[in-house]
C-alpha cells in the first residue's frame, strides 16, 4: 500500500533517506518493548550509523527525550493515555506510530482522537511492516523538520523567524487536533509559558460533534466564527480543546461551556481583545470576568500571569482562544505553590503581546482554513450519501444495500490490517485508503441511475403486464374451448342424439381434460415466473407449452408468445440475457460517471475500485474481464461483501433471506469456481464479521421453510 506521504502533490527535491532518527519505544510490556527494539535494529531501513533506538522504561525517561528534534515515537496503544503528557510535548517535527494488538481497538481509537497518529503497526511486527513504518516515519520527520524550526533562542530576530516558520507549518496542517497542538506548543515555547490551553468557538450551546467519517483519524468540531453583530442575537460555546502543563500532570477532559463575559476566555472570544493579567488573584476592578481557581486547588498548582489571545480569521472574526499561563524567567523551572517557584514568574511583557497579535492572525486563519476544509468534506460526503439514497430510491427493495456493503467491506479491510499471518500479513490500509474505499463502496452502484426503472425493479421473470397478458390469453382460450365444445354438442343434438348420449359425454369429458391441461399450464407458468433456478425438465415443459396450440371455435391459440418463452427460459434470477446485460452495464457506467468527478489525489482510485467490483478471479467477470492480479484488493473485498449482502438480505421481494450457513457455502462454491477471491472469503469467515458488525442474518435453526428453500 502506498503511504499518504507518497501522495503529496509536490515532493522536496532532496531525498529524506539520510535523515537521522531517534526511535523512542514506549510501552508497559517489557517483552513488547524489547521485541520492537530488536525488530527496528534488524530492519533494512535502519541505519546503524545515524539512527538510535531508545526504550523509555518510565514517564520520566520519555519526558527527557520528548524535545529531541529528530524523534520518531513507537507507542503501545494501551499506554497512550498514560504517556499523553509526553506526546503533547513532542517537537512539531516528531512522528508517531501506534503499536496495537488484538483487543486494543478502543485504546487505538482514543489515541487517534487525541493525537496525530501517523502510522500503525500490529504485533508481532513483520519485517516488511517494520520497513514500511520506519520509511514513513523517516519521511515525515524529514519533511516536518524542514518546516518547523528547532531553535530555542530568545532574541527578537530569532522569535520573529520562528513565528514566520510557525505560520508556514500552520498553513500546511489539515488535522484540527494536530493544528491546535502545534499552536499551543509553539505559542508556549516562543513566550516561555509554563502552561496553556486552547478553546474553539462553536455555534449553539455545545452541539454534538459531526458524524465521524470512516478513515479519518478525527472529525472536526462544529467550529464557528463570532461576528460583532452576533453578540446579542446568537448563542456561542467554547470547546476546551487542548491543554498543556510542564509542571503538573493534569488529566485533560474536553468540555463545552457557554461563551460569556464571566470567564476570561469567554470575554476574549466575545470582545476580540487580548487580555494580559499580571496576577489572576488580583484582578483589576470593574472587569466582568472571574478566575476559576479550582484547578490550582485540586492539583497544587499556582496560576499567576495569564495572556489570553483571541484567534481571528481574515474577516476579523474570532474562531478560537489561546490562553498562556505563567511567564517564566527560567523555562526549565517547575511551578508549584512554593515561594521560590513563584519568584520565577513574571508578567507577559509588551513584546509578547505584539507577538501574540501576529500569532493570533496566523493561527486564526489556519483554524479557519481547517474549518472550511471540514465544511467542504462534510458537504461532499453529504452529496455522496444523497446520491446513494437517490439511486436506491429507484429500487426501494435494495435500500440500504450500499451502506451494508460499505460496512462489510471496511470490516474486511480492518481484518486485513489486523492479520498477523496468511496472505495479508504484510498488507495495510491506511486512513486515506480506508476513506477512498469507503466512498467507492457507497458509490459502487452509481451507474444504476442509467438503468431503466422497470428493469431495475424487475422482481420476476415476467413483468406484471406480461403475466397479466398470459392470464388474459388463458381466459380467452378457456372460452374458445368451451364454445368449441358447445358447437360440437349442438351438432350432435341436431343429428338427433340425446344429451346423455355417449358421444355428448365424450365431448364434455374432452373439454374438462383440455381445461384441466390449460389450468395446469397456467399454474406451471405462474410458478416458473419466480426467479429461482430453472432445471432442464422445467425448461422442456416451458418450450412444450410455447409450441402447443389450443384449438377453439375461431382457430388455434398459443398460450405463450416468443418473448414470454425468452424470459421464462432464464435459468437463474429474474432477468433475461438482454436485461442482465443492461444491469451489468451499470458497473461500466459507474466507472464512466465517477471518472467525471475531479477527485483529489488521495481519492483518485475511487472510480477504479468501484468499477471493478464485478470482476472475477478467473477473468470472466465484467466490465473488463480482468483476472485477480489486475483487480484492486479493495474491489475484491467489495465483491465478497456485495454477494454476501445479496444472499443474506431479507428485503428483496423476489427472494427471502438465505440462512447464514448456506450463504457461506455458496460463497465457498463461488470462490472454488473462480468467481470470488478465496482468500477474502476465508477472511470473512475467520473474522466472523456478521457477529462483529451485528448484522441481521438468519440462522438455519431459525429459518422458515421459504428461507430454507431459497436459491
Amino acid at each position: 500500500m502506498n503511504s499518504p506521504t507518497s501522495k503529496l502533490p509536490s515532493r522536496l527535491p532532496v531525498t529524506p533517506a539520510k535523515q537521522r532518527l531517534t526511535l523512542m519505544i514506549i510501552g508497559k510490556d517489557a517483552p513488547v518493548r524489547n521485541a520492537l527494539a530488536d525488530a527496528l535494529a534488524a530492519s533494512r531501513k535502519f541505519s546503524k550509523e545515524r539512527d538510535d533506538v531508545v526504550v523509555a522504561h518510565s514517564l520520566e525517561a520519555a519526558n527527557a527525550l520528548a524535545r529531541n528534534d529528530a524523534l520518531a515515537v513507537l507507542i503501545d496503544a494501551a499506554s497512550a493515555r498514560e504517556y499523553a503528557p509526553v506526546l503533547l510535548k513532542l517537537e512539531p517535527s516528531a512522528a508517531i506510530a501506534l503499536v496495537r494488538r488484538s483487543g486494543d481497538e478502543r485504546s487505538a481509537e482514543e489515541a487517534h482522537e487525541s493525537f496525530q497518529i501517523d502510522d500503525e503497526m500490529g504485533l508481532p511486527p513483520t519485517p516488511a511492516r517494520v520497513d514500511s513504518v520506519l520509511r514513513r516515519l523517516r519521511e515525515l520527520v524529514y519533511l516536518r523538520s524542514r518546516t518547523f524550526t528547532q531553535g530555542e533562542g530568545t532574541g527578537e530576530t530569532d522569535k520573529l523567524r520562528r513565528l514566520n516558520r510557525i505560520g508556514v507549518a500552520l498553513s500546511n496542517e489539515r488535522s484540527l487536533a494536530a493544528l491546535l497542538s502545534v499552536i499551543l506548543t509553539e505559542a508556549r515555547s516562543i513566550m516561555d509559558a509554563d502552561a496553556g490551553s486552547i478553546y474553539i468557538i462553536e455555534a449553539g450551546s455545545g452541539a454534538p460533534r459531526a458524524r465521524k467519517r470512516v478513515g479519518d483519524a478525527a472529525r472536526q468540531t462544529q467550529a464557528a466564527a463570532v461576528r460583532r453583530e452576533d453578540f446579542t442575537t446568537k448563542m456561542f460555546s467554547l470547546r476546551f480543546a487542548a491543554a498543556q502543563n510542564d509542571s503538573v500532570e493534569i488529566p485533560f477532559h474536553e468540555i463545552v461551556f457557554p461563551a460569556n463575559m464571566e470567564s476570561i476566555a469567554g470575554y476574549a472570544a466575545l470582545t476580540g481583545e487580548i487580555v494580559a493579567l499580571e496576577d489572576v488573584y488580583a484582578l483589576p476592578k470593574g472587569v466582568p470576568y472571574k478566575f476559576n481557581s479550582s484547578i490550582d486547588q485540586k492539583y497544587g498548582y499556582h496560576t499567576k500571569s495569564i495572556l489570553t489571545i483571541p484567534l481571528k480569521n481574515t474577516y476579523d472574526e474570532v474562531v478560537g482562544v489561546v490562553q498562556l499561563i505563567n511567564k517564566k524567567r527560567d523555562p526549565q523551572r517547575r511551578i508549584d505553590s512554593s515561594e521560590a517557584a513563584l519568584k520565577t514568574l513574571i508578567p507577559f511583557p509588551k513584546e509578547d503581546i505584539d507577538l501574540a497579535s501576529s500569532l493570533s492572525s496566523q493561527a486564526g486563519v489556519a483554524i479557519e482554513n481547517v474549518r472550511l476544509m471540514d465544511a467542504i468534506q462534510k458537504l461532499f460526503e453529504s452529496f455522496v450519501f444523497a446520491s446513494m439514497r437517490a439511486i436506491e430510491q429507484r429500487d426501494p427493495s435494495t435500500a440500504g444495500h450500499s451502506a451494508r456493503v460499505d460496512r462489510v467491506t471496511l470490516g474486511l479491510a480492518q481484518a486485513v490490517n489486523d492479520a498477523k499471518t496468511g496472505p495479508y500479513k504484510d498488507v495495510f490500509f491506511n486512513d486515506v485508503e480506508m476513506t477512498e474505499l469507503h466512498y467507492a463502496c457507497l458509490l459502487h452502484d452509481f451507474g444504476k441511475i442509467g438503468v431503466r426503472e422497470h428493469v431495475l425493479t424487475k422482481a420476476r421473470k415476467l413483468y406484471p403486464a406480461e403475466a397479466d397478458a398470459i392470464a388474459f390469453r388463458g381466459e380467452v382460450i378457456k372460452r374458445e374451448l368451451m364454445l368449441a365444445a358447445l358447437d360440437a354438442e349442438l351438432a350432435l343434438l341436431q343429428r338427433g342424439l340425446a344429451v346423455e348420449s355417449t358421444e355428448a359425454q365424450e365431448v364434455r369429458m374432452d373439454l374438462q381434460l383440455q381445461l384441466a391441461e390449460l389450468e395446469g399450464d397456467l399454474a406451471f407458468i405462474k410458478k416458473s415466473t419466480e426467479p429461482g433456478y430453472l432445471p432442464d425438465e422445467a425448461l422442456a415443459r416451458v418450450k412444450a407449452i410455447h409450441a402447443k396450440r389450443y384449438r377453439g371455435r375461431n382457430g388455434q391459440f398459443p398460450l405463450l408468445l416468443d418473448s414470454d418463452l425468452h424470459s421464462l427460459s432464464t435459468r437463474r434470477g429474474s432477468l433475461n440475457d438482454e436485461e442482465r446485460r443492461e444491469i451489468e452495464n451499470h458497473v461500466s457506467d459507474s466507472w464512466k460517471f465517477l471518472r467525471q468527478i475531479p477527485w483529489t489525489a488521495d481519492l483518485a482510485r475511487v472510480p477504479e475500485i468501484a468499477g471493478q467490483h464485478h470482476e472475477k478471479m478467473n477473468g470472466k467477470g465484467y466490465p473488463n474481464g480482468v483476472p485477480a492480479a489486475q483487480t484492486p484488493l479493495g474491489s475484491r473485498l467489495m465483491a465478497v461483501a456485495d454477494v454476501f449482502d445479496s444472499l443474506t438480505a431479507g428485503d428483496r421481494p423476489y427472494k427471502p433471506a438465505i440462512p447464514l450457513e448456506r450463504a457461506l457455502e455458496i460463497l465457498d462454491k463461488m470462490a472454488q469456481a473462480g468467481d470470488l477471491d478465496p482468500d477474502v472469503v476465508a477472511l470473512l469467515k475467520e473474522a466472523k464479521l456478521w457477529e462483529k458488525l451485528k448484522l441481521k442474518v438468519v440462522r438455519v435453526a431459525d429459518a422458515t421453510p421459504a428461507q430454507l428453500a431459497a436459491q
